[in-house]
């Protein structure tokens, strides 16, 4: 039998327990929810977004968006509005809700470099969802939400698999499918609490996200008036021509690595944000050896349908043959030449045509023997955005009449000056063994 001591200090512990229990579940975070839960709770605060033509009063592109809080500030990509920013004359923004009504909104602010709009709609007292205080861990539940297809609220469910590796603009890789009309959308964890703005899709369940610093510091920008018509094009200058000086500076001043590339050596490991590939294109019946490197910084800046910026590709050519005489092997090297294009979408409304001029220069190479180098340096203006070109660099040189190195480079939306120190580094680091 036990003493009546113990039975009151055994009563103390278990007290003790449930308050501690208690207290636990009172500060836990918010439960875990599935997707139903999610789509009953956040269907009215999430919406879609349409552009419309005035003229015809029909859609020309459609995204989603959602609310962040009770001010009516909804968030959603900037390619999703980018034809009203190009053309606030001809288009107008519409949100159309779960009811189906459609609001009128406004563009409060834009982050072209990170794909961010800033809308607002007056009377939505819908309220707003919460951001996330930090991102999940990889391998937990997200949920993506948006309007795919044109079809109403969907939730798909997917896992968070953290920011990407080797990306310039930060995004993070979700296994989910982000269909058109979902950009915009939020994706959310389990708590219901935003992670990130889908933006893109792989296919195969393989989607992308602008992360959560990303959003965060984008709406803690909020000005008390919105931006204005006049000023869209300047904002849009101002933020290309600030992200990419940034973006040239950190390159141009990395340490670049070269590796043996034929007989030369040629930059290779020259930024984590640019990959490098290399493939062999001998064409026997050319009566040529040919193979090349690739390093390219695959992302882009969406400015509009038929217009981006942002690219950088690095690119050698090694040419040898045996076979041709040196009036062939120079026509080959000539047609390869002529391929060469820039990275990016254009066309004439938003670039003026290349400007090219050759030249010959002379380098040195280890073996102090001079190489004759053909030059050629094109560029090309945005007509939208002064100060912003794109940049094609090629160079030629000829050894022994059957042996040629190609080194070429295409950078777009990219200032004078930084293609000038770029263009310097680039031809400093390919040296002829």
């Amino acid at each position: 039998m036990l003493k009546l001591g113990w039975i009151k200090a055994d009563y103390c512990k278990i007290i003790k327990l449930l308050i501690c229990l208690i207290s636990v579940v009172i500060t836990a975070p918010a439960f875990s929810r599935d997707a139903k839960e999610l789509f009953d709770q956040y269907s009215d605060r999430i919406f879609q977004i349409r552009i419309i033509e005035l003229s015809s009063g029909n859609q020309t592109a459609i995204g989603s968006g959602f609310q962040i809080d009770n001010d009516g500030f909804i968030v959603t990509n900037f390619h999703v509005v980018s034809e009203y920013v190009h053309h606030p004359e001809k288009y107008r923004i519409d949100l159309v809700t779960e009811h189906q009504e459609h609001l009128d909104l406004q563009l409060f602010n834009i982050d072209v470099v990170n794909d961010l709009a800033l809308l607002k709609v007056e009377g939505n007292s819908s309220g707003g969802i919460d951001l996330a205080d930090k991102l999940p861990l990889n391998g937990e539940p997200i949920f993506s939400l948006g309007n795919p297809h044109d079809l109403d609220l969907t939730v798909i469910p997917g896992t968070f698999n953290g920011i990407t590796s080797h990306s310039a603009y930060e995004r993070i890789h979700i296994s989910a499918a982000i269909n058109s009309g979902m950009s915009g959308g939020p994706t959310l964890n389990s708590a219901g609490q935003v992670v990130g703005v889908n933006v893109a899709s792989s296919g195969n369940q393989i989607g992308f996200l602008i992360p959560l610093h990303r959003l965060r510091s984008f709406v803690n920008k909020v000005n008390e008036s919105a931006i204005i018509r006049e000023d869209y094009s300047t904002i849009i200058r101002d933020q290309l021509y600030a992200n990419q000086n940034k973006f040239f500076d950190e390159l141009i001043n990395g340490d670049w690595i070269t590796s043996s590339f034929g007989d030369a050596n040629v930059p290779d490991d020259i930024s984590p944000y640019i990959k490098c590939w290399g493939v062999n294109n001998s064409r026997p019946e050319e009566k040529y050896n040919y193979s090349a490197s690739y390093c390219q910084e695959n992302e882009r800046i969406f400015l509009s349908g038929s217009f981006d910026t942002g690219s950088v590709l690095f690119q050698f050519g090694w040419f040898e043959t045996d076979q041709l005489n040196q009036f062939q092997f120079y026509k080959a090297l000539e047609s390869y030449a002529s391929d060469l294009r820039p990275e990016n979408m254009s066309d004439e409304e938003n670039v003026t045509n290349f400007k090219c001029y050759d030249d010959f220069v002379e380098s040195v190479s280890k073996a102090n023997k001079n190489i004759e180098n053909k030059v050629s340096y094109c560029a090309r203006a945005y007509k939208k955005y002064q100060g912003l070109y794109d940049v094609m660099y090629l160079s030629v040189s000829v050894h022994d009449n059957n042996k040629a190195l190609l080194s070429h480079f295409s950078i777009t939306g990219v200032s004078q000056e930084a293609a000038i120190r770029l263009t310097k580094k680039f031809s400093e680091n390919i040296v002829w063994n």
